[in-house]
């Protein structure tokens, strides 16, 4: 355990992360729940350290944004982990460690002596989390993958992007990034189970299989009806209609999600479609075909292609006339279905998570400056969650760690000059 015994939710925990970009939000979410973190890279520094963008454009591996935000919460601790010394050091750190996560390939891991069998009988009370791209077991589990081989082996880019066109990765890290934070609920169910019986576990996380739980009803809807859901960005077929509806809508200065007809959405649709045409046709914009059928109701499932075309050319033209704020505005008075598909500067921007104390300053020394984060998942009302520290400079925490496991000054410049950390 570690020496933290602050009011956090994990402050008495220490993590050993042995993970590259493949699991690195783990240890961050972990870490802005206080537990003790340190991140142990090769001396060359965590493939994480060299990701794009960097702090303005500066290629170092200490100005890396991909860096700050998964490293944040941490410390680091450099092992060249095919050296005896550092294995001796890493056998060392596990008998003060809580929880190990780590992102290798299957094995690797074992090979070097540090597999899950051996670090259980090493401490049977370790939480041991793995996650790789397709489990640790199966035919796919010594396949070799990037987020973009994993989006694709989950089912999420054959539902991505426009019908007419192949499909289309996520735009973000969805594998990796899902990967690493389900492995947070798994590590800490592990936690519960041994908080009750004494007993740690092994964690088998898949990405792929993380993936398709983001799927939600996707994969019953072939089980159950033997039909394949397709993609379809901004235009696509919703649920059982024979046409295609479109829910991205351009507006005066940005993008919107709208459902006006088609698709199914019972009374709420059709209470939202009927509030909107009033307001056209208070301003002048309406027309006939707009109100020629129970478009949502009895003529739901009975309308041509043309004339869904049509009715939308009537609203693409009003929506055009708006600004995102006036039709959100609008959309919450009236309960209309629409909302702002928002860009990073309107998130960054937000009132909502303004108000909400989302975002949090977290203090830079080699900037002169604080720098402003993405917070917490959640709110705890006893418990502070949130990053309290910048991601660490490579081997930061190097001598501070070996002089806390009892190593003196001369045995670490030691270990330096061999090139053990």
């Amino acid at each position: 355990m570690s020496t933290n015994q602050d009011n956090t939710l994990l402050g008495p925990y220490r993590v050993l992360d042995l993970t590259n970009e493949k699991g690195g939000p783990c240890g961050s979410v972990l870490g802005s729940m206080g537990a003790d973190v340190i991140q142990i890279e090769p001396p060359e520094g965590s493939p994480i350290r060299r990701l794009p963008p960097y702090y303005q454009d500066n290629p170092t591996i200490e100005s890396s944004l991909a860096w700050w935000a998964l490293g944040a919460n941490k410390r680091s601790l450099t092992l060249d982990l095919d050296t005896e010394g550092a294995r001796e050091v890493l056998h060392k750190l596990i008998q003060t460690a809580d929880f190990l996560i780590e992102s290798f390939p299957p094995g690797h891991l074992a090979e070097r002596g540090f597999g899950w069998e051996d670090m259980h009988a090493a401490k049977p009370s370790l939480v041991y989390v793995s996650i790789t791209p397709y489990g640790q077991t199966g035919p796919h589990s010594q396949w070799a993958a990037s987020d973009i081989n994993v989006q694709a082996m989950g089912g999420h880019m054959y539902l991505s992007g426009d019908i007419e066109r192949s499909p289309i990765r996520v735009g973000t890290n969805a594998a990796y990034w899902h990967g690493g934070l389900e492995a947070v609920s798994g590590a800490m169910i592990a936690h519960h189970y041994r908080r009750r019986t004494g007993q740690g576990q092994h964690v088998d996380v898949s990405m792929q299989q993380c993936l398709i739980w983001t799927l939600l009803n996707t994969t019953m809807t072939w089980q159950l009806l033997q039909r394949q859901e397709m993609r379809g960005g901004a235009v696509r077929k919703e649920r059982s209609n024979p046409v295609y509806t479109r829910l991205v809508w351009e507006c005066k200065d940005g993008l919107v999600l709208f459902a006006p007809i088609g698709g199914g959405g019972g009374r709420a649709r059709a209470k939202s479609y009927n509030r909107f045409i009033e307001w056209m046709r208070t301003e002048g914009h309406c027309a006939d075909i707009l109100t020629a059928k129970d478009w949502n109701g009895s003529d739901m499932y009975n309308f041509s292609q043309d004339e869904y075309n049509s009715v939308t050319d009537y609203l693409a033209k009003f929506l055009k006339t708006k600004t995102v704020d006036e039709l959100y505005r609008r959309a919450l008075q009236e309960a209309i279905l629409l909302a702002p598909i928002n860009t990073t500067k309107n998130l960054a921007n937000s009132t909502q998570l303004r108000d909400r104390e989302y975002y949090t300053d977290v203090y830079h020394p080699e900037l002169g400056r604080s720098v402003e984060y993405p917070g917490a998942f959640a709110k705890f009302s006893g418990t502070p969650v949130n990053k309290k520290t910048r991601a660490p400079f490579l081997g930061e925490h190097s001598q501070q760690i070996l002089a806390q496991l009892g190593y003196g000054a001369e045995q670490i410049n030691t270990m330096r000059a061999h090139g053990v950390i």
